[in-house]
């Protein structure tokens, strides 16, 4: 979710609720059956590219199976939220504040459900900072690059929005088990020095011996580890021990394969190629959504292994489920992915 975030900049503009289709059920601790869209062949020369990229992701949604929590919208998170950003002063106009929002409270609500509400202030907050940090490096890049320096140092940074991330970070462990509030912060930090080389790295040719470049890459800018263990409360966490830490891995692959997923279509529609798939594509000498396919599977495979290991532990199925289709829903009301067009 800067998985979410960042697909490239996916959350600046939210779009209209959206109801999403029913799900087609499948037995839910077992194996995600097999694709129907494997025999579609990668080259498509019977179907274009946006035909096929719909085939894939219809695929995808059917086998989770995907079913719309229909979480409601809380106009009180929207005021706190919007406060916040206000506060940073930065001649930024009405439109974008409730933007900006609008999306980091529908992420708190539809992915954190599971949590308090005082926790998915924190979400909220949390996702404005970084949202705002990532369109930084369009707007004052020496800020972003400065901001792991002055954080070690304890200095005040060099925009509002990364002094109020700052502080945010040092409330963390109010709210999230020791070893998740660090796993946070060292990912917020790793995810602002991504966000840095991701602008001065621009125009760079991936080597094709790179093929994991673009895997390390996205998983720092969609700060994925931090996403993650945001869904671990301090009383839940305190009380279970370190088991679901095994859950982690899988987890960060799926909160930004879902979004590469669900958001391929509207970028195919806007002939964005600055993406991860279209990346590792180049890399590993296939077309794009050949990509898609194989991301499909990676990712039915994790959720497979999450549920399995999710299983041993009390509550932790319910944490997983929730918050993973808290996610996809995000996507659904979120007009600008166009899954209404998707699904048909």
């Amino acid at each position: 979710m800067l998985a979410c975030i960042n697909d490239s900049h996916p959350l600046f503009v939210p779009g209209s609720f959206r109801n999403a289709p029913p799900s087609v059920q499948t037995p839910a601790m077992g194996k995600p059956s097999r694709s129907l869209g494997s025999n579609v062949a990668p080259t498509h020369s019977s179907i274009n590219t946006l035909d096929a990229t719909k085939i894939f992701v219809r695929d995808f949604l059917n086998r989770l199976p995907y079913t719309s929590p229909n979480y409601p919208a809380n106009p009180e998170l929207r005021r706190e939220v919007t406060d916040v950003i206000a506060s940073w002063n930065v001649g930024v106009d009405s439109q974008y504040i409730e933007g900006l929002t609008e999306t980091s409270c529908a992420i708190a609500e539809s992915a954190y459900a599971h949590t308090s509400y005082e926790h998915q202030r924190v979400v909220a907050i949390y996702t404005a900072c970084l949202t705002y940090a990532d369109d930084l490096g369009h707007r004052n890049l020496e800020a972003l690059g400065q901001f792991v320096r002055r954080f070690t140092r304890g200095e005040a940074q060099l925009h509002p929005a990364l002094d109020c991330l700052t502080k945010l970070l040092g409330t963390l462990h109010e709210f999230c088990p020791r070893i998740s509030a660090d796993a946070i912060i060292t990912s917020t930090i790793d995810s602002v020095t991504a966000m840095y080389i991701e602008v001065v790295s621009q125009g760079d040719v991936i080597s094709l011996f790179a093929t994991r470049y673009p895997y390390y890459l996205r998983l720092k800018t969609g700060v994925a580890p931090a996403y993650v263990h945001l869904n671990f409360t301090k009383s839940w966490g305190d009380a279970i021990g370190t088991y679901y830490l095994q859950i982690i891995p899988e987890m960060e692959l799926v909160t930004i394969g879902f979004n590469d997923i669900l958001s391929f279509y509207k970028e195919e529609l806007a002939g964005e190629t600055d993406n991860y798939i279209h990346m590792r594509a180049n890399a590993e000498q296939k077309p794009a959504v050949a990509i898609l396919r194989e991301l499909v599977e990676e990712n039915l495979d994790s959720w497979y292994r999450i549920k399995q290991l999710a299983a041993v532990q009390s509550g932790l199925v319910d944490i997983c489920v929730g918050y993973l289709m808290g996610y996809v829903e995000f996507h659904f009301k979120a007009r600008r992915y166009r899954l209404h067009e998707v699904m048909g």
